[in-house]
């Protein structure tokens, strides 16, 4: 790891009065986006999966429901008491504080919650009242877990529990869809790594090859993660969401829902830039952007110049790392470049029921989009494309796993 820690001001930037009018202009632009200024990505609570099929649902089993309860203006009547929280300057200000004003978790504060945290911590572990999901949002956020993958590991162990893997003898409680309560206690023993908690503490991907080992099943078919990631609340069987069915499968960074591919140029721009520059995606403005980077930091920089080479460089760069693996998992590119195996089964319900990710579909697009990096058929970068963006130095660890 890399720690950098600076003191004192930041240096200027090259030119100071552009900079001033482009952010004018990006505000300009950003003002005209009012769902994200009014609502937030909570927004999508609703229209995610009543719209689009995408949302995950008791650990994916389903992704359509039509609770109207759940989305951005439900939750800013009932809760929010401060609809506009933001750094300086910002012009979004997608963040909501909410509170729970009556009720048993009378007192509960949490930020909206965000539209990950609303599917996670809500359908995703069959919860559909609002007030039970910013109770669940406070606790994991005083817990310091993150919401998206403590509500994946934890709709994992549900839906164990579901079909008898994991017994109540296991967990010490019963562990059903819905029951705030159960999930409340279970969270609080991922944190404290108390009993089932310390197998869970680590993630779903570890959590299933553990239990699968104690319970001689394959756990890992019910765990809906790529690469070791949890993936994000956005699913691909209705290609009304994310659009693409490879957008997990063919990511350096596995299931981060913020990373996904869609073409080998714009990937480049959309992700790694923005990382890169610490940008806000909600803040984004294409082409802006670029003029932003040559007005703060002097450098020549373009939007083709990046998508071919810097930007390249870091994602060659990062799928070398996957690959070469550790401390204790070792990616096999035949085997864990691809999706869940429940992004394989058909919807079971809404309006896109019987649709899924086609197999033969996301081969053809993986080898396409790894042929668009500069990689082989299996995602491994070619020794070509190595030597040209300046990486010949990680050739010798990758040489073996080439066929």
């Amino acid at each position: 790891a890399i720690a950098v820690k600076g003191y004192g001001p930041l240096p200027e930037v090259a030119a100071p009065e552009t900079v001033k009018i482009l952010w004018r202009e990006v505000h300009r632009e950003l003002i005209k986006r009012d769902r994200m200024r009014r609502w937030g990505t909570g927004y999508g609570g609703y229209y995610v999966a009543a719209d689009t099929s995408s949302e995950p649902i008791r650990n994916w089993q389903e992704e359509w429901h039509d609770e109207r309860r759940f989305g951005g203006p439900n939750f800013q009547f009932r809760f929010w008491v401060k609809p506009y929280h933001a750094d300086f300057n910002c012009t979004t200000s997608c963040m909501k504080i909410s509170c729970i004003k009556t009720g048993r978790w009378k007192g509960d504060i949490t930020d909206m919650p965000d539209y990950e945290l609303e599917a996670y911590l809500g359908p995703n572990l069959g919860i559909f009242n609002p007030e039970d999901v910013v109770h669940l949002s406070a606790v994991i956020d005083n817990l310091g877990h993150s919401g998206i993958n403590i509500g994946n590991t934890m709709a994992f162990a549900a839906e164990l529990y579901q079909r008898g893997i994991l017994t109540e003898e296991d967990l010490g409680f019963k562990l059903g869809w819905g029951d705030v309560e159960a999930f409340d206690r279970l969270a609080h023993m991922i944190a404290m790594r108390e009993g089932i908690g310390d197998i869970l503490a680590e993630g779903t991907y570890r959590a299933a090859l553990k239990i699968s080992e104690m319970k001689g099943v394959d756990a890992l078919r019910y765990a809906v993660q790529v690469k070791g990631i949890e993936v994000g609340a956005h699913g691909i069987r209705s290609g009304r969401d994310y659009p693409t069915p490879i957008g997990y499968a063919a990511s350096p960074q596995g299931g981060d829902h913020t990373s996904t591919t869609r073409d080998a140029y714009e990937d480049m721009t959309w992700s790694v830039f923005g990382d890169s520059a610490v940008v806000c995606s909600f803040c984004y403005h294409d082409p802006l952007i670029w003029e932003f980077a040559r007005a703060v930091t002097g450098w020549e920089i373009s939007k083709h110049r990046w998508c071919t080479e810097h930007g390249r460089r870091i994602m060659t760069l990062q799928q070398a790392f996957i690959l070469l693996g550790g401390p204790d998992v070792y990616w096999d590119p035949d085997r864990d470049f691809d999706n869940p195996p429940r992004f394989y089964e058909p919807l079971p319900s809404g309006p896109y029921k019987g649709m899924k990710a086609d197999r033969e579909t996301v081969e053809r697009m993986k080898r396409e989009y790894f042929k668009a990096m500069g990689w082989d058929e299996r995602g491994i970068p070619t020794r070509e494309t190595l030597q040209r963006l300046g990486l010949s130095y990680l050739d010798p660890y990758l040489q073996d796993m080439r066929r």
